[in-house]
């Protein structure tokens, strides 16, 4: 009691403290007036984080007035365009970062003016998230991981052996093997794209520092593939492609680990209360996992007018002060933050810290690149499926999408 206590006085304090050394400086930069419209699909305590910050913004500046605008996810970006075409909408849209090449060829966003913005603020996977071509199209918002869950009150040493490291999450792929043998359950989706994480711990590198595919890094992916099958064979290790099946069950109570997404994690709290813990995905030596990042950016309506986008840009920048990417993670435990020298301390927030370590090791897939990667992402979730049914070995899959990248890339 004394302990939770302590913990929810030091999250109060540590957000007087930044709001007091913040707000007082902020306040001397915005001084704006007038409205903004802003669709998104975001639920829960996403919500909620959201709308609080615009809160804050407004009492910053009185004469602005923010209305929010919720459609499911399946709708936003149809809604937006049907709005937009015909002049109207919301003045920014938040939307997946994947979504914006669709958005441009409909003629609905319009480009930012890079000399009206602080790039250097943002970190260095988010800023392929937002370029097109030779264009910035959005600034991130918030970015979202996987990582790895556990049950803490699952986690017991062996009574035949009293092996004590039974009771710490597994920080090596071959750990989790162990564990699993010990039959310490684990869940994991099966698919190309959910089980990406692993593939930069075989050196199974997909991006140079252009976002160009590696073609001759991708014969590495017949490890991972060997690995995953040799996990798949252990009774303890669940791998199917069905995520809400693994959530209820890891929720249940059914699962020790789990390879979760960090927007599952404020679910998985409601159920399993102090019970949930995360920990960095499994990795091997110097080769850390590599977990794909998925950025919501803020886009601009192409019907908006120039008060409107000076003021989308005054709140984009508001969002990226430290005092917001803190408060995103703490409220949500789910918004990884997007901009550089966000610190938390892990005895304060271990979730919130884990999350950010995590997204260190991250990849981001290059949107200027979206249109032909995503053509061989399907190819390789079939190779994938074919290579664990065994109907090809891991070495064909893996020479094939090496052969399948060469093809698509220039």
């Amino acid at each position: 009691m004394i302990k939770k206590f302590t913990k929810r006085f030091l999250i109060t304090v540590l957000l007087l403290l930044l709001t007091s050394c913040s707000l007082d400086s902020l306040a001397q930069i915005f001084n704006e007036q007038g409205e903004l419209l802003i669709s998104y699909s975001f639920q829960g305590h996403l919500a909620e984080m959201l709308n609080r910050s615009f809160q804050e913004f407004q009492q910053l500046n009185s004469g602005v007035q923010i209305v929010s605008q919720y459609w499911p996810q399946n709708q936003l970006k149809s809604q937006f365009i049907k709005q937009a075409k015909d002049g109207l909408g919301p003045s920014i849209i938040i939307d997946f970062a994947q979504e914006m090449p669709d958005l441009i060829k409909a003629e609905v966003i319009s480009p930012i003016d890079e000399k009206n913005i602080d790039l250097s603020v943002y970190l260095s996977q988010t800023l392929t998230q937002i370029r097109y071509r030779t264009k910035i199209y959005g600034l991130p918002l918030g970015s979202q991981i996987q990582v790895l869950c556990y049950n803490q009150a699952l986690l017991k040493p062996s009574q035949q052996t009293k092996d004590t490291s039974l009771i710490r999450p597994p920080t090596r792929l071959e750990e989790l093997l162990e564990q699993a043998k010990k039959g310490y359950s684990v869940g994991m989706v099966s698919t190309f794209e959910d089980t990406f994480w692993g593939m930069g711990i075989f050196d199974a590198q997909w991006f140079n520092s252009q976002g160009l595919i590696m073609p001759v890094k991708l014969q590495n992916w017949a490890k991972w593939l060997q690995w995953l099958k040799k996990a798949e064979n252990l009774p303890n290790f669940t791998l199917i492609g069905q995520r809400n099946l693994l959530h209820s069950a890891f929720a249940d109570g059914k699962l020790v680990y789990y390879i979760c997404n960090s927007t599952e994690i404020d679910d998985l709290k409601n159920e399993l209360k102090d019970n949930l813990r995360i920990a960095p995905l499994p990795s091997e030596l110097d080769r850390p996992a590599t977990p794909l990042l998925y950025t919501r950016i803020i886009m601009l309506n192409h019907s908006s007018n120039p008060d409107e986008i000076r003021l989308a840009l005054q709140l984009a920048e508001f969002w990226a002060n430290p005092e917001q990417q803190i408060q995103g993670i703490v409220q949500s435990q789910a918004f990884v933050p997007i901009t550089q020298n966000v610190a938390i301390d892990p005895d304060i927030f271990p979730i919130e810290a884990t999350l950010i370590q995590q997204s260190k090791t991250a990849v981001a897939i290059p949107i200027n690149a979206m249109e032909k990667i995503m053509p061989i992402f399907e190819q390789a979730n079939i190779l994938y499926k074919k290579a664990l049914l065994g109907n090809i070995t891991p070495e064909e899959a893996a020479f094939k999408l090496t052969q399948i990248a060469k093809a698509q890339m220039p």
